[in-house]
């Protein structure tokens, strides 16, 4: 997915007003000529499975449909999971880093794709989730597409973000219920 992120940015700063089809046509031309093979990752060449071996069953059948969207939806969970390291020093499970990343990751989304197209990828998300995971989780993507990101840079989003994690926006579990989010951890 790194590899087809770079890609999308080169073709987008050849042409600024191309339409996502046209993005997406020429994805899959590249990947059809074997642009993969030929692409060289600051990271390792093997870079982008992870990202789509990792998908769901529901991420993968909306990644087949929206090419363009799974390498912007790869790129804002990319921006969200950076953002939340350097916000809390970790990528949690369950407490305050995990609502920041899972607003922060919606509220970007929302930003690049759309709010409709952002709900359909976050719940997708979801497919083998469960019980207060699930809930959390689907609250919390819930509440970070309400965010009002028009014409907001990342840090302005990512403060307001850890604004509303802070003051208890978001929810966290503690001792198996689902509680209000707070500043602990920031």
């Amino acid at each position: 997915m790194a590899i087809l992120s770079r890609e999308l940015d080169r073709f987008i700063a050849q042409k600024p007003n191309s339409t996502e089809k046209e993005q997406e046509k020429h994805l899959i031309s590249f990947m059809e000529s074997g642009g993969l093979n030929n692409q060289v990752s600051p990271r390792s060449v093997g870079d982008y499975l992870p990202g789509v071996n990792n998908l769901n069953p529901a991420e993968r059948k909306l990644a087949a449909k929206h090419l363009v969207q799974a390498v912007k939806v790869y790129n804002a969970g990319k921006q969200a999971e950076s953002k939340t390291i350097e916000v809390y020093g970790k990528n949690g499970w369950l407490d305050n880093s995990d609502a920041f990343r899972h607003c922060l990751w919606n509220a970007l989304m929302k930003q690049s794709i759309g709010v409709s197209a952002a709900e359909q990828w976050a719940t997708a998300h979801e497919y083998d989730s469960r019980g207060l995971d699930r809930t959390m989780d689907l609250y919390n993507n819930r509440v970070g597409r309400s965010i009002n990101v028009s014409g907001r840079s990342l840090s302005s989003i990512v403060s307001l973000v850890k604004y509303k994690v802070r003051y208890g926006s978001y929810r966290r579990v503690v001792n198996g219920a689902l509680v209000p989010t707070d500043g602990v951890g920031m």
